[in-house]
């Protein structure tokens, strides 16, 4: 789990940069709106238990696991400017997570590090969908495709440590899947208000045609979000881990291709001089 600090620059794309289509860009920029709070949460949680953990192990993990997630707070701050700076309103969708995430904050800990691990759940399924079809991050416009390839590599590096916490200092499994389930209510129907949200307010948005052309993209054919269900449905069972899904092929040709090979390789022999 090397910690990465890439840079991105936008200059040069669409404002609809997702097979120029407004709903199906619309989506990722409403997931983008949550992610810097969002990541921002998650490290919280996390970092509330790091003094109870033992395992040397898990804690070098949580440590990089941290960084990568307030490394991607940042990068998506910045990416949601860029948006903004197209007259998108990412104001309102900044504000709506905010206040999501203060009435969060009322929640017992151990509540929040359940959350943090149903969103990291999500943010895996997604992840693991881009980096093993790559039909789906070819219709991204190429920067953009760099961005949120490099987001999926390191979600999908991380994305047990949150679990592997929350296991070793609770584990209690009812807790686990009802919180799951409330999580997956609030989250889909806050995604759905903000992407509609700026659809509404884009004056070349296009409508009802294009939102139900986005919708068919995901659930129709060839159905992105259809596809992802039974992954999503693995964390309802009692003996679930993380890496019982292992995307390590797809994995490796991500990290090949956005260069991080031999990152990982220099920061490798600079930990063993170290």
């Amino acid at each position: 789990m090397p910690v990465r600090k890439p840079s991105f620059s936008y200059a040069e794309e669409r404002p609809y940069w997702l097979k120029g289509e407004p709903s199906l860009t619309h989506l990722l920029h409403a997931l983008s709106a949550a992610f810097p709070d969002g990541e921002r949460m998650f490290v919280e949680s996390v970092a509330h238990y790091r003094k109870e953990i033992r395992d040397p192990a898990l804690r070098k993990e949580i440590a990089r696991f941290l960084a990568q997630e307030e490394s991607h707070a940042k990068a998506h701050e910045e990416f949601n400017a860029w948006i903004a700076s197209h007259g998108f309103d990412m104001a309102a969708l900044d504000a709506s997570v905010k206040a999501r995430i203060a009435l969060g904050k009322k929640v017992p800990p151990i509540g929040r590090l359940a959350v943090t691990c149903a969103l990291e759940h999500f943010t895996a399924i997604m992840a693991e969908q881009l980096l093993t079809e790559p039909e789906l991050i070819a219709d991204f416009d190429p920067n953009m495709a760099r961005l949120w390839l490099w987001h999926a590599v390191e979600e999908t590096e991380h994305k047990a440590v949150a679990f592997d916490v929350y296991q070793t200092v609770s584990g209690n499994y009812p807790r686990r899947v009802f919180v799951m389930a409330l999580v997956t209510f609030r989250f889909m129907t806050h995604v759905a208000w903000m992407k509609r949200h700026l659809m509404k307010t884009d004056p070349n948005a296009g409508g009802l045609l294009s939102n139900l052309r986005g919708a068919w993209t995901m659930w129709g054919k060839p159905g992105w979000f259809r596809r992802l269900v039974p992954a999503y449905l693995d964390y309802f069972r009692r003996d679930f881990h993380p890496w019982d899904r292992d995307p390590s092929e797809a994995l490796a040709r991500a990290r090949e291709r956005l260069g991080y090979d031999r990152e990982g390789a220099d920061a490798a022999r600079a930990e063993e001089a170290a």
